[in-house]
């Protein structure tokens, strides 16, 4: 009798086992792709952290915002990849007590690790950090610069309305930020979106 325990338990393993495989058989993996993400717009600065009010600054809030994203799109909702580019946070010109001008610029460049995922066909939203690399340029009294590393994250929403097979044209809005330097910058960008590599 014991036996034959041991022979039905082997059979029903052996059965389940066959299962399993005809159903990833029938399973088959979707298209894995790496998607380029090439965007060009301006950027809002929308905090004003570390600008002197005595110095009655005439603060320049509106810049040009540059970017490129890779992103690996596999076949299921969430994907990965990296953005980096260049934007302006501020720029900002003073007049000291004696009458000196003087004008600050505050240039980063992110370099970030970012999740998406498709909400619809043709809407996208981006989540993510890493760190942004600010330069800060000084014009006063002689020219000076100074570099700092800040940790930082960004999210954003996007538009994608087909040109082709593999190309999109896409509309963007995104906040990025700075957090150790409070720098945050709301910007839009229009977007090349190339489905480049897929496997």
């Amino acid at each position: 009798m014991r036996d034959f325990k041991y022979f039905f338990i082997l059979l029903f393993a052996l059965q389940s086992f066959v299962a399993f495989a005809q159903q990833s058989e029938k399973k088959k993996r979707g298209t894995y792709a790496l998607v380029a993400y090439v965007g060009g717009g301006v950027g809002y600065y929308l905090t004003l952290a570390g600008v002197p009010a005595y110095l009655n600054p005439q603060v320049s809030k509106w810049s040009s915002l540059t970017s490129l994203r890779v992103m690996w799109q596999p076949d299921h909702l969430v994907r990965v990849g990296v953005e980096t580019g260049k934007m302006q946070f501020l720029s900002y010109r003073f007049k000291d007590s004696v009458g000196n001008d003087g004008r600050i610029i505050v240039n980063a460049v992110p370099l970030l690790v970012e999740w998406s995922m498709a909400v619809s066909k043709r809407f996208q939203v981006f989540a993510g950090s890493g760190v942004y690399f600010l330069t800060t340029k000084m014009d006063y009294a002689g020219k000076s610069r100074s570099n700092k590393l800040s940790i930082g994250w960004m999210a954003a929403i996007s538009y994608l309305h087909p040109l082709g097979k593999d190309l999109n044209l896409g509309t963007e809005l995104k906040w990025m930020d700075a957090a150790e330097t409070t720098d945050g910058s709301l910007g839009f960008q229009l977007q090349l979106v190339y489905r480049f590599l897929k496997w």
